[in-house]
């Protein structure tokens, strides 16, 4: 069997290495969108709707996530009508 990842780590619920390169750059990529997220104005809803699918995992159709909203990653969020 083959070494686990330290994402596939993170995933199953494992001890992992937050410090990995991969895991980094996607904390930063979810900082970024989470950064322009909070960022918008309460009349900007469209705008906060196009940025919610490519942070999380799942997003239902029917929910709603108001600013400020903070996570690590997002792709493992996973929000269903």
């Amino acid at each position: 069997m083959a070494d686990r990842t330290e994402k596939e780590k993170m995933i199953a619920g494992q001890l992992y290495r937050s410090g990995n390169e991969l895991l980094r750059k996607e904390r930063t990529y979810a900082r970024g969108l989470l950064k322009a997220f909070n960022d918008t104005l309460p009349d900007e809803i469209e705008k906060r709707a196009s940025i919610l699918p490519e942070l999380l995992g799942t997003l239902g159709k029917n929910a709603e996530i108001e600013p400020p909203f903070h996570c690590d990653y997002g792709y493992n969020i996973h929000c269903r009508e």
